[in-house]
């Protein structure tokens, strides 16, 4: 059998290994608590993974990302501020050029037209 809990070899007759009632001992659940335990199958028995915790970087290690990471937010902020300016000056020369003079209507005349009324 295996403990229900981290998955080790344990004694026919045990839910828990001695390790995880330790643990479990540390944070004691009221009597009546209503507890699920998983099933006994060979796939419910979930091994601990124990995530990576990260390190202390020397201080130096740290600065040297720090500043690594500075120069690579500054490269993208004046590549958006390039871009920005570069569509800016696009956008107005197109208004520029397509401007309406006040009081014409340029989608209603035509050059025939207006030489034909004179």
């Amino acid at each position: 059998m295996n403990c229900l809990k981290c998955g080790r070899e344990i004694e026919e007759g045990q839910v828990f290994c001695n390790d995880c009632l330790v643990q479990m001992a540390k944070y004691p659940v009221k009597p009546g608590t209503a507890v699920q335990l998983p099933s006994r199958g060979s796939a419910a028995v979930s091994k601990k993974v124990h995530s990576r915790r990260r390190t202390k970087a020397a201080p130096e290690e740290q600065l040297k990302a720090l500043k690594k990471r500075i120069r690579i937010l500054s490269a993208l902020l004046s590549v958006c501020v390039v871009l920005l300016i570069v569509l800016s000056v696009v956008t107005l020369r197109y208004m520029s050029a397509n401007r309406l003079l006040p009081g014409q209507n340029y989608s209603a005349v035509t050059a025939t037209a207006a030489t034909e009324g004179s």
